[in-house]
């Protein structure tokens, strides 16, 4: 196999694990038979178009040609909206885990919802931020609008919970812990009474 392709091989299979997906839920959410999947990631087969397709749809990435001298900005680009590790509270650790599992549980189900593109969307620019615990409850009550959509077929449940995560991403974007309100708001410097130099 070719250096070029082994380096998409790897990026797919670094993704994979990023998302915390077994080869086996890949396989279903993209298509592709997992032997092929494992085939791809050991470098041991040929990258055939149709499976990196159906493979980087199922793992929210997006293949485009570009021009070779944009290359070092894209890259640039992507290294700063993928390398930033959050690390959450525990708490809102494990609930973003379940709802990327009510997510994909969606995906396997409903593959051509046309919700599904904006909610994985919605998801993933939650995972860039950091959620402070008080809005755990809201994250349990997007997941369980998702999770019932999904048990009851009602997909409508889905575009309000697109919504929902929209809104929260802003609410959490636009969040300063107490202990920040405060410093903000003091003065960066006071005038004493006993000045008398006036």
């Amino acid at each position: 196999m070719r250096y070029e392709i082994e380096a998409v091989a790897d990026r797919l299979r670094e993704v994979r694990d990023a998302k915390q997906l077994s080869q086996r839920e890949l396989s279903r959410l993209a298509g592709v038979p997992q032997a092929q999947i494992s085939r791809i990631e050991s470098n041991s087969v040929d990258l055939r178009l149709s499976s990196l397709v159906a493979i980087a749809s199922a793992l929210d990435l997006e293949i485009a040609l570009v021009p070779r001298k944009a290359v070092p900005a894209i890259k640039s680009i992507t290294r700063q909206t993928t390398d930033r590790t959050v690390i959450q509270p525990p708490t809102i650790g494990k609930e973003m885990q379940q709802l990327q599992k009510a997510i994909r549980a969606l995906q396997i189900d409903a593959p051509t919802l046309p919700e599904l593109d904006d909610l994985r969307r919605a998801a993933a620019s939650l995972q860039r931020l950091q959620i402070d615990t008080r809005f755990l409850d809201n994250l349990r009550s997007v997941r369980h609008t998702i999770e019932s959509a999904n048990i009851t077929e009602q997909w409508n449940g889905i575009f309000e919970a697109a919504n929902s995560m929209k809104a929260l991403r802003i609410q959490i974007a636009h969040f300063k812990p107490e202990n920040e309100q405060r410093s903000a708001n003091r003065p960066a410097y006071s005038l004493d009474e006993d000045d008398d130099d006036a």
